[in-house]
């Protein structure tokens, strides 16, 4: 009997494919680390014309492929295609070139799938899209799943309480960012007073799933929307002053000088942005489809509020945070006048190798606020609830 195996994921992963020609061959010309599997590496040693390309790299522990006196892999062609795979096809891929930019994360009941925005080709599918992003939950067949076990998957340590209940919390949390009636600050808002919510009742002695499933019934409801949102945007104070200290001192603590991927320009934009805010205001309303793809991608991909080690406020905390920082890089680019899709697809790029990629700057901000007394008030400093 053939395999099946569960995914659910946006809708825009079946549609991705590999195009060099779009993005210059990015991920085999840019100077990334090209990590190979053992059974591929044993593959590429029985090669004459391969297996010089290829070492084990005692710093990364992993066998690697060399890349040329131009940061490039040596087997990429002039089109920007495999030359690997098109001599001796798709099985003799690594499994992070037959992975890549797909994230694939388990859970034992079912698998989650997702695209990085730091393959062009992808950043350019999810961000520009102007209705919400859709999901589904798909049956692959085990070739499909793991052609020559080669796809890598990041196997999620949760309970069977939390397993049982996610996707649908998913689905709540991003029906809450696509509530396209209310600005991106206040959606994030409403998302807070949602998570605080639920975390009384998952952290309870006894989970009560009937009152998680009230908890979802309410916030779904028109009623609720017309009625509860407003007086959860009216508690919430906004200082414009504490948000431009608060959003300086972010950047200048989760950046240092020598590895700052933001130029001056932001810092400058960040220094006035109080007499900037009209400007934002429309900023925000013309981005905010692109804004929002952004923030509905980054909670499913890093699974949040979970994927870091932490409370659930600590979690949401540091999704706020990172989505403050990148507004505010679009918000500095966009000012300057016309901004291209590749100048917006280039942002994206750096800021989720940055964020997505390594710990490093997730730690930063776990650092940044940790000795804060109450982590909801925090909040109140970075979001906007007045229309």
């Amino acid at each position: 009997m053939n395999k099946k195996y569960f995914y659910f994921q946006p809708q825009y992963v079946s549609k991705f494919k590999c195009d060099g020609s779009k993005c210059g061959g990015k991920c085999c010309k840019h100077g990334w680390n090209i990590f190979v599997d053992v059974k591929t590496f044993e593959q590429y040693s029985r090669l004459e014309e391969v297996a010089p390309h290829v070492k084990f790299d005692s710093e990364k522990n992993n066998y690697v492929i060399v890349l040329d006196e131009k940061k490039s892999c040596p087997f990429v062609t002039e089109d920007n295609l495999c030359g690997l795979q098109l001599k001796y096809g798709e099985k003799f891929l690594s499994s992070t070139c037959a992975t890549y930019p797909r994230i694939t994360n388990d859970f034992g009941y079912f698998l989650e799938r997702t695209l990085t925005l730091s393959c062009p080709v992808a950043a350019e599918l999810i961000l520009f899209e102007r209705e919400p992003m859709k999901f589904e939950f798909v049956e692959v067949p085990k070739e499909i799943h793991s052609p020559a076990g080669k796809i890598f998957v990041q196997r999620i340590e949760a309970t069977d309480k939390l397993k049982k209940i996610l996707i649908d919390l998913q689905v709540a949390m991003i029906s809450i960012l696509q509530e396209r009636t209310l600005s991106i600050d206040q959606r994030l808002i409403v998302l807070g007073f949602f998570l605080d919510r639920f975390d009384e009742i998952f952290s309870a002695e006894i989970f009560d799933e009937e009152e998680f499933r009230k908890l979802i019934a309410a916030y779904e409801s028109k009623k609720f929307l017309t009625e509860q949102v407003p007086l959860m945007l009216r508690s919430v104070t906004f200082d414009e002053e504490k948000f431009q200290r608060l959003i300086l001192d972010l950047l200048e603590k989760v950046f240092d000088e020598e590895d700052n991927p933001l130029d001056k320009g932001i810092l400058n934009v960040a220094e006035n942005v109080i007499k900037r805010i009209s400007e934002k205001k429309i900023f925000l309303a013309e981005y905010s489809p692109f804004l929002e793809n952004f923030l509905v991608n980054k909670l499913f991909m890093n699974i949040f509020p979970w994927k870091v080690e932490g409370s659930i406020a600590q979690n949401f905390a540091a999704f706020v945070i990172e989505y403050k920082i990148f507004e505010m890089i679009i918000f500095s680019e966009a000012i300057k006048g016309s901004v291209s899709r590749k100048i917006l697809i280039d942002l994206a790029d750096k800021f989720t190798t940055k964020f997505d990629h390594t710990q490093e700057y997730k730690t930063k901000i776990f650092n940044y606020f940790k000795g804060a007394d109450d982590i909801w008030n925090f909040m109140n400093g970075l979001l906007e609830g007045r229309d």
